[in-house]
């Protein structure tokens, strides 16, 4: 890259981080009654909660397709048993000899 290019990403990557403090504030309470903060809460909670049950499904159906052997392990089973036969005949074909 150029250093125009540089110059140019270095300034728009400052340019996020200046931004970013603004966005990280912490939002004001909705007015009324803590009750309903901490409905609010309980709410954001459970969807959290059902969001991580989810994704702890998927990570353990992924594992489970992970363990399973596929198309090259049971060719290569395949194949190490014939080689196994190969070598008995061979060993059976030197003993006639």
């Amino acid at each position: 890259m150029t250093k125009i290019q540089n110059c140019l990403a270095m300034s728009v990557f400052c340019l996020c981080l200046a931004g970013l403090p603004g966005l990280l504030w912490a939002q004001n309470p909705p007015d009324g009654n803590v009750n309903e903060v901490i409905l609010l809460l309980k709410e954001q909670n459970t969807k959290l909660s059902g969001d991580l049950r989810r994704i702890q499904r998927e990570i353990a159906a992924l594992r489970a397709d992970i363990d399973k052997p596929g198309l090259k392990e049971l060719f290569a089973g395949v194949g190490y048993i014939f080689g196994l036969f190969g070598v008995a005949a061979f060993v059976a074909a030197r003993r006639k000899e």
